[in-house]
């Protein structure tokens, strides 16, 4: 007969420790190949952005000192990736937009993300910034969730449209 271990008396599952810092140029593959795992086009369908090198790159040569991994036992298991805008003449005149931020699955649900926002509000406020700035897709809800918890109020609902292309044939060299 099976009996329940007591809770006090199970091993606990030990947790990697995590150190968040600032994206180095070695990171670069580790971040685009998981964000290659999270951003799926099965997930996201209408994702208006897609994920491919350019985004971690870009991110990462424009505004490096924000652009942060988490890592655990010498392996990428988080980032974030975010810019700052510049805008005079406007009440804020210096922005932070979120543009990407993943978790690797295993460390899902351990506000890995939450602690990975902070650092990076903690270095842009530094930096003069007085408001930020994220978005996403209105069905994502674990996305909308995320940002809630994190603060973010302001809302306004945008439409994306979408249209799929027909290809067209190709022409025959004697069509000419």
């Amino acid at each position: 007969m099976d009996s329940e271990i007591p809770k006090s008396e199970k091993p606990k599952r030990k947790r990697a420790e995590v150190e968040i810092r600032q994206m180095e140029i070695d990171d670069v593959s580790a971040v685009y190949h998981m964000g290659e795992e999270l951003f799926t086009s099965d997930e996201f369908p209408f994702l208006y952005r897609t994920w491919d090198q350019y985004e971690v790159t870009e991110n990462f040569t424009s505004d490096p000192d924000y652009c942060l991994v988490a890592e655990a036992d010498g392996v990428i298991v988080g980032f974030i990736l975010a810019y700052t805008i510049e805008k005079e003449g406007t009440a804020w005149k210096k922005y932070g937009y979120v543009s990407w931020i993943g978790v690797d699955s295993k460390f899902q649900r351990t506000n890995l993300g939450q602690r990975l926002y902070r650092k990076l509000e903690d270095r842009l406020q530094e930096d003069g910034v007085r408001m930020m700035l994220a978005d996403t897709d209105a069905e994502n809800k674990k996305a909308v969730s995320f940002f809630e918890k994190i603060g973010f109020g302001i809302s306004a609902e945008h439409v994306w449209l979408a249209k799929t292309l027909q290809r067209q044939e190709k022409k025959n060299n004697n069509d000419k």
